[in-house]
């Protein structure tokens, strides 16, 4: 049975449920933060101090009002981020995006060259071309995107781990090229589309996942990541080892505990340093599906 996708690891993304903002300063300078309401796990309440976050609401967007402030949070108002918002930004270093917020518009925070963290709250349907390309502080990206836009995180050199949700379905070009320092990348199986150049550049690779669609091509776009420890087959099925797969004694294959056999006996598949079931690993159960935290 398929299980639900959680995410799990980085606090904000899972503590901040709802965020809302009510009336700013009626002076005439620079908008004040107004007050807002936020829902967060008691455990974890100390770790989010919401006084922190600015919040941006439709008011600021048609005053053009550019945020001096480091934390960024978007209510429920706020349903997208259009063309250009943010573009160039360089005092933006976290952003919270509310569950509603349904699109991220081409290079909206293009260049935001100080953003450290994102933080989305559910689902989103589009993360489009080029939005988050040259935030080279962006450190990680767990997110439930549907698709992910050309070039969409390119150059975000500090790019350290990649994961996505159950309703990823299209990683285009060029998506993370030049992510020179990105080491783990962690897709859904249920993925069906993949461009060829999605991770040109992305060379310091150690853990990825190998959805089921693509597992005759993927091996073949990652032909130059020699420091691979962790390969993540989400097969519905045993297959014999792609040409283009060059397998290394230094790296762990998991594979569908129901194939764990048939994968064992092949004499290629064995070149890797040592096949374990799905289940033993720290994210897919062992039909391949993200385990539920």
């Amino acid at each position: 049975m398929k299980k639900t996708f959680r995410f799990a690891g980085v606090v904000a993304m899972s503590t901040i449920l709802a965020i809302s903002a009510t009336s700013c300063s009626q002076g005439g300078g620079k908008e004040t933060n107004g007050e807002a309401k936020v829902n967060v796990k008691a455990k974890e309440a100390e770790k989010v101090d919401v006084k922190d976050i600015f919040f941006y609401t439709p008011r600021h967007r048609a005053e053009k009002y550019q945020p001096t402030e480091e934390k960024l949070g978007f209510g429920k108002d706020i349903l997208y981020i259009a063309d250009s918002e943010f573009e160039g930004n360089t005092n933006i270093k976290e952003i919270w995006f509310a569950p509603k917020l349904n699109h991220i518009v081409n290079k909206a925070f293009r260049n935001c060259t100080s953003l450290r963290q994102v933080h989305f709250q559910g689902p989103i349907a589009v993360i489009n071309d080029n939005a988050f390309e040259g935030c080279k502080s962006l450190e990680t990206l767990n997110v439930d995107a549907y698709t992910v836009g050309v070039e969409a995180f390119k150059g975000c050199t500090s790019l350290s781990s990649v994961r996505f949700g159950d309703n990823i379905w299209w990683i285009r070009v060029g998506a993370f090229e030049g992510c020179t320092n990105l080491k783990s990348i962690l897709m859904a199986i249920t993925m069906k589309k993949l461009d060829d150049g999605a991770f040109v550049g992305c060379n310091a690779l150690e853990e990825v996942s190998i959805p089921n669609d693509f597992k005759n091509r993927m091996f073949g776009m990652l032909e130059t990541c020699t420091k691979l420890k962790k390969v993540y087959l989400l097969s519905t099925e045993y297959y014999e080892m792609p040409k283009n797969c060059n397998p290394s004694a230094s790296c762990t294959l998991y594979v569908p505990d129901a194939f764990l056999a048939k994968f064992k006996a092949d004499p290629e598949w064995s070149k890797f340093g040592s096949i374990e079931p799905l289940s033993k690993s720290a994210h897919y159960t062992g039909e391949g599906f993200w385990k539920k935290k």
